[in-house]
């Protein structure tokens, strides 16, 4: 069984007693930098939820709003030289690629730069992707799967020991979530939204083992001691960056501050990024 959510939903399920089922383990100021560029290479550390995940390395990125620019080619050099060094399992991709729609034609190109690295990549929609309801889902496949991603839409991929649920985008889009799991393998849920991760707190859904979203930006504007004014979430600043752990279930949900802009063309004390996630043992 599947149960299909809309953005309706979401709004309904907008209380306090839902993030309290959400304990905020690494915040921006505590995460963990490992090296400094056009953009930064965050890494979290996580013990491996099943034997097979142990020594895996996931890279995820997301909200690049492309279009090409000279500072954007640099993040793309910077996350190339990223993805060469630490040679991660898979590349995850969480949606909003480009910024209008004359850079479509952009997008193939732009992801073949980085799914020539790495094994295997896989990428989800976003409120960017699915807000354009005159694009259908096969023009969007058509667009990533040169570029060497496997796009989904509320589907299933797999890689190895790997199980990813690629879930559609809220506002737009019609997630449907998953019955089950295989738990033989980690299982990861890939969302462009945190908001879509609280609405998977429900007890009839199964918990993976760990999501990873964006489309917040890390707040894009963040004050010392304040943190971000504003979030693109329905809680508020309240999922706006970094490691979150499910108090009941131990999931782990992974809000990155993603590669672009939202709304104005620059950030102040955010660092654009791409993270990496390292089981161990």
């Amino acid at each position: 069984m599947r149960r299909k959510t809309t953005y309706d939903d979401f709004q309904v399920h907008r209380t306090p007693e839902r993030l309290k089922h959400w304990r905020h383990e690494i915040e921006y100021s505590k995460r963990d930098r490992l090296c400094r560029g056009a953009a930064d290479l965050v890494v979290y550390k996580l013990p491996a939820p099943i034997p097979a995940a142990a020594g895996k390395k996931i890279a995820f990125i997301s909200d690049f709003h492309y279009t090409g620019s000279a500072e954007q080619l640099n993040i793309v050099q910077c996350l190339k030289k990223y993805l060469q060094t630490c040679q991660p399992d898979l590349l995850l991709f969480g949606g909003d690629v480009c910024s209008d729609s004359e850079s479509l034609p952009l997008i193939p190109e732009l992801l073949r730069e980085l799914s020539s690295i790495v094994p295997r990549a896989f990428a989800v929609p976003g409120n960017w992707e699915r807000g354009k309801s005159w694009i259908p889902v096969s023009r969007w496949r058509e667009l990533f799967a040169p570029g060497g991603f496997d796009i989904g839409f509320n589907e299933f991929r797999t890689c190895g020991d790997i199980q990813i649920f690629c879930a559609d985008d809220p506002a737009y889009g019609n997630p449907v979530f998953p019955g089950t799991w295989d738990r033989d393998k980690l299982n990861i849920l890939l969302v462009h939204r945190p908001d879509t991760v609280i609405a998977l707190d429900t007890p009839d859904i199964p918990a993976p083992h760990l999501a990873l979203c964006g489309h917040t930006h890390g707040g894009q504007i963040r004050f010392p001691l304040i943190g971000p004014v504003f979030a693109a979430s329905i809680y508020g600043c309240a999922l706006d960056y970094g490691l979150f752990t499910h108090t009941q279930n131990d999931c782990k949900m992974i809000v990155s501050g993603g590669l672009g802009h939202m709304s104005f063309p620059w950030r102040i004390n955010c660092r654009k990024e791409m993270v990496l996630i390292e089981f161990a043992a």
